[in-house]
């Protein structure tokens, strides 16, 4: 039986991939722990810190705005007044779930793990789309914004809250940010967050939203170089994400903040541990500027005893840490200002894990489209093979 050769973008877009990757000789190469990516226009680390397109995380960071991140990565361009204000109006009016998908959810068990209802919704979302047939690039973006905005509603319901006309009931005056809603849904709080817990939840977005190259982010580009479908490259990096936290290190380490009496406890728990090496969060390189950042957050959102004990105690075991030459990374300082904001801890990776959508669905786009470019040069070399 004679098969048809796979199709020119697939070859590519896998090509492409392949050349899109280079190995780390400082890291372990066991797996895909060794791999970085090589080639790509979303995220540079310099000397002064963590640019996503070219605009330093520190800037982002100060204005506040997921939001524009998110648009800033999706289309490798800053968002103006006007488009800014268009995509902030399209999540608020897409932030609604009709009565199927909501019905559809509320049936799955409460002591189900919260990060495991990630890619459940996300795919729960995307069957309820209401354009399955629009194919092409920019409609896949269209519908990415929609499973975006819808998320922190499906994720409310599945929580036990309910709904008015398939929209969350609103709480306080004036209008949240997307960061701002998502963690009144998290918290599973009638009171609406506080400007600097609005900011800081923001932060923690706009800095974990784009990792260096990990399994999730492969999966999302091998997607963009077979498909031009940005949810399915989602969907995929999603439940690759989940699958990797079967021990959720993120709530480990808001169980471990939160247990400490005083500085004290902390380094003598750090002691206790016999030179083992601190199992999550902590690195040989201070490359990252994004983990002095969210530091900076949590020392805005200082209020009680237990905030100020937990700070103190996190701020120890940094600096006993870094007499052996390790070091905080942005997942360590994303996880302490999610506990400081005092969302549980077996959803903390939760909140991670919906930040990094926007980064997996840019992932894909990239990808797809640097597929497309180089095109015509693999249809010239296929016609030359053929004539060999």
């Amino acid at each position: 039986m004679e098969h048809s050769s796979p199709a020119p973008h697939l070859v590519n877009g896998l090509r492409q991939l392949l050349s899109n990757v280079q190995s780390n000789p400082e890291v372990d190469h066991s797996g895909l722990k060794g791999l970085v990516c090589g080639e790509t226009d979303l995220i540079g680390f310099h000397k002064d810190g963590v640019e996503y397109c070219g605009i330093n995380v520190a800037e982002l960071c100060d204005e506040g705005s997921f939001e524009a991140v998110a648009w800033l990565l999706l289309n490798q361009t800053s968002a103006d007044a006007e488009q800014l204000a268009d995509i902030c109006s399209i999540l608020s009016e897409s932030a609604v779930v009709d009565h199927p998908a909501a019905s559809t959810i509320s049936c799955i068990p409460l002591q189900t793990r919260p990060l495991d209802l990630f890619p459940l919704c996300v795919s729960l979302l995307s069957c309820f789309d209401p354009t399955p047939g629009d194919s092409d690039l920019a409609a896949s973006q269209s519908q990415f914004w929609r499973v975006l905005s819808q998320l922190p509603v499906l994720l409310h319901v599945a929580f036990g809250g309910k709904l008015i006309d398939g929209r969350i009931a609103p709480s306080g005056e004036g209008a949240m940010t997307y960061a701002g809603q998502l963690l009144q849904v998290l918290r599973q709080d009638s009171r609406p967050p506080t400007a600097a817990e609005e900011h800081a939840m923001n932060a923690v977005m706009i800095c974990e939203c784009l990792t260096e190259m990990r399994p999730a982010c492969f999966s999302a580009r091998f997607f963009g170089s077979a498909v031009n479908d940005v949810v399915a490259g989602v969907k995929a990096a999603s439940s690759m994400f989940v699958s990797q936290l079967r021990n959720d290190p993120f709530a480990w380490t808001a169980a471990r903040l939160q247990e400490f009496e005083s500085p004290e406890d902390a380094e003598t728990w750090l002691k206790s541990r016999s030179q083992q090496a601190m199992p999550f969060g902590f690195q040989s390189s201070q490359s990252d500027s994004r983990a002095k950042l969210l530091k900076n957050q949590c020392r805005e959102l200082l209020g009680g005893i237990d905030q100020i004990v937990m700070e103190s105690s996190a701020s120890r075991l940094e600096t006993v840490l870094a007499r052996e030459g390790q070091f905080p990374t942005t997942d360590w300082a994303a996880a302490r200002v999610l506990t400081m904001l005092n969302v549980p801890e077996d959803r903390i990776s939760l909140a991670i894990g919906i930040a990094r959508m926007v980064g997996w669905a840019a992932q894909t786009i990239e990808q797809h489209v640097s597929g497309i470019k180089l095109l015509p040069s693999l249809r010239y070399a296929e016609s030359s093979d053929s004539g060999m």
